[in-house]
């Protein structure tokens, strides 16, 4: 399953690049990087996983409406996710890193100007590309690969809240993103009801 990811990925960019050919002129397309933190967690388990903080990594797209406080931003981001264990001296990480492509709806708050404050929301898909799980404790330390015991897509949502700076033919910005999984991690065989959940701490630059 996870040999068809890079077929995927490759298609929903031309896809995008695609839409980008067919806009309208008038509508202004930017192109840019974002980087920074990832808090992430499993939730839904019963179990008591701890925050695992990785980073996430990426390039956007980014087209906007005009005279319209509105637009669309895509990417390709490399994220870590997943949490950390500790259980009566045993300790641990469970990683699962991914490729994901979000679909975020842009919209502005307030009128134009150096700094425009602003809202995004929408679905995003990942591709796992790594996960293994560490642990270590009573003098012992073990690692290996479970990628035949997570799954290979994961669908979710994500609600951003940040802020543009305009610097004229570049754009600086910061922001705040929740990422939700809609599907669970692990297959069933080892499913407890985990899904992941990333709190995302980004800047960046458009041009």
């Amino acid at each position: 399953m996870k040999n068809i990811i890079l077929p995927i990925v490759t298609a929903v960019m031309l896809l995008f690049s695609g839409m980008l050919h067919t806009a309208n002129a008038q509508n202004p397309v930017s192109f840019g990087l974002k980087g920074g933190i990832n808090i992430s967690n499993f939730t839904g388990s019963d179990f008591d996983y701890d925050a695992r903080t990785g980073i996430v990594v990426g390039a956007v797209a980014a087209i906007s409406l005009p005279a319209l406080p509105i637009g669309i931003e895509t990417g390709l981001f490399y994220s870590q996710k997943g949490a950390e264990v500790s259980e009566e001296g045993i300790t641990g990480a469970i990683k699962v890193d991914y490729i994901e492509v979000p679909l975020l709806a842009k919209i502005n708050l307030g009128p134009p100007g150096p700094i425009q404050p602003h809202l995004m929301v929408g679905p995003y898909v990942g591709f796992n590309i790594n996960a293994e799980s560490e642990i270590s404790g009573n003098g012992m330390a073990i690692s290996g690969d479970i990628s035949d015991d997570t799954k290979s897509t994961e669908f979710g949502g994500i609600a951003a809240l940040g802020v543009d700076f305009n610097l004229g033919l570049t754009k600086l910005n910061a922001q705040l993103r929740y990422s939700y999984g809609f599907s669970s991690v692990f297959e069933t065989d080892f499913d407890d009801g985990e899904k992941n959940a990333a709190l995302s701490i980004t800047v960046g630059i458009m041009f």
